[in-house]
C-alpha cells in the first residue's frame, strides 16, 4: 500500500513490480536481512546472552517432527546461512570499554601533498614532494602500507626497511578493513623492536580521517591501532602518520601495493560486523535478481530485466515539480523581473 501511494502506481499493480520500481527490498528478503544482522551483531558483542542459546538434539528432534514449530532465533538464523551460501566467518566482537571517556587518545597525521590535485598534476612531482618530505623526516624510517582487493582476493602489504610483508585476509574484508589492517600489523611489528622514530606512509584517507574522528561506534581495527599506538607512545616510540597518493611512482607504496596483491600468507583476522553486512547484503541481492529473473511475464521485467534503482532525471523532476506547484518562468516570470502581472488580451 505504502509502495503505490508514493509512486502512484495503479491499483491493481503487481507487487512484485512494485518492489523493482520503487528499488525496496520484497519483505520477506527485507526480514532476513535484518535478522542475519542482528544474529551477527549478537556474534560482535562479548557476553551477550543469547550467543550460547540453541537447541538441544532432543529438541532438534522435536521440531524436525513439527515443522510448523517456529524454532529459536540463533538456529532459524543457522538455516539462513546455510540456504544464503553465506561465509563461515569469526565475527571481530567490540570492545565498548576500551578507552575512557575522560581519557580518549588524540591522533593527528600529516598531508605533504595537501596542495596538489592528483588529477591535474604530473606523478613527477608527487615524487619530488615526497623526497622533500623525507629530506625533512630523515630521522623517521619509512614504513609504506598498502591494501588491496579483488573479487575472491583480500590482502595487505607492510613494507618495512626495504623487507615486503604480505598478508591474505578473509574475502569477506572490505578495502578499508584491509588498509586498516595493514597499518595495524605494521605497529605489530615495531613493537618488538627498540625504541626508534617511524613514519608510518598509507594511502587510504579514510582510515586517517577514521583514526583522527574516534568514536566509540568506529571500526574494531581502528580502535586496535589507537590502542597499540598509546601503548607504543608510553614505550618511548615517535610514530608519525602520513598520508601519500597511490599510482604516483612512490617506491615505498609501489612495493607495499605489489606485496598486498601477491601475498600467500593468510592472516588470521576476524572479520568487522560492517563487511559481513555488506556480504548480507549482497547475498539478498542476489536471490531477489534470481527470482526477478524468473518473471518472464511481467510487463516490467522487458523494460528493466536487471534491478537497480532508476536514474534521477533532474530536468524531468524539475518541470514536474514546477508544474505540481503552479509556478513556473512562463506563469510568474514577471515577479522576477518586478513587472507587472500580464494580463489575457
Amino acid at each position: 500500500m505504502a509502495l503505490r501511494i508514493c509512486s502512484g502506481a495503479f491499483r491493481t499493480s503487481p507487487v512484485q513490480s512494485l518492489y523493482v520500481n520503487c528499488h525496496q527490498l520484497p519483505l520477506d528478503l527485507r526480514r532476513r536481512k535484518l535478522s542475519l544482522a542482528y544474529y551477527f551483531k549478537i556474534l560482535s558483542v562479548p557476553s551477550h546472552p543469547l550467543q550460547n542459546v540453541y537447541m538441544s538434539t532432543s529438541m532438534k528432534r522435536l521440531y524436525d517432527a513439527r515443522p510448523s514449530n517456529i524454532r529459536p532465533f540463533m538456529d532459524r538464523m543457522k538455516l539462513h546461512i546455510s540456504e544464503l551460501d553465506l561465509p563461515n566467518v569469526h565475527i571481530q566482537q567490540r570492545n565498548l570499554f576500551l578507552f575512557q571517556h575522560w581519557n580518549t587518545p588524540r591522533f593527528h597525521y600529516i598531508n605533504p601533498f595537501a596542495t596538489y590535485n592528483k588529477s591535474t598534476v604530473a606523478p613527477v612531482v608527487f615524487q619530488r614532494v615526497f623526497a622533500y618530505h623525507r629530506s625533512q623526516y630523515s630521522r623517521y624510517s619509512a614504513i609504506c602500507t598498502d591494501g588491496s582487493k579483488r573479487a575472491d582476493y583480500v590482502g595487505c602489504g607492510v613494507v618495512i626497511e626495504n623487507i615486503m610483508h604480505g598478508y591474505r585476509l578473509d574475502t569477506s574484508c572490505s578495502i578499508f578493513t584491509a588498509e586498516a589492517v595493514t597499518i595495524y600489523r605494521a605497529l605489530q611489528l615495531i613493537d618488538s623492536n627498540m625504541p626508534r622514530k617511524y613514519c608510518i606512509y598509507t594511502d587510504s584517507m579514510s582510515v586517517l580521517e577514521a583514526l583522527e574522528n574516534y568514536d566509540d561506534r568506529c571500526y574494531p581495527v581502528v580502535c586496535k591501532i589507537l590502542d597499540i599506538t598509546s601503548r607504543l607512545y608510553s614505550k618511548g616510540f615517535d610514530i608519525v602518520f602520513c598520508w601519500l597518493p597511490s599510482h604516483v611512482g612512490i617506491i615505498g607504496n609501489e612495493q607495499a601495493d605489489s606485496a598486498a596483491k601477491s601475498a600467500t600468507t593468510h592472516l588470521p583476522l576476524a572479520v568487522p560486523l560492517s563487511d559481513m553486512k555488506r556480504v548480507i547484503m549482497h547475498h539478498i541481492f542476489k536471490i531477489w535478481q534470481e527470482s526477478w529473473s524468473q518473471q518472464l511475464d511481467n510487463k516490467l521485467h522487458s523494460v528493466k530485466p536487471v534491478l537497480g534503482a532508476w536514474p534521477v532525471m533532474r530536468i524531468t523532476d524539475v518541470k514536474l515539480t514546477r508544474l505540481r506547484i503552479g509556478h513556473t518562468r512562463f506563469t510568474h516570470r514577471h515577479l522576477l523581473l518586478g513587472e507587472d502581472a500580464p494580463e489575457c488580451p
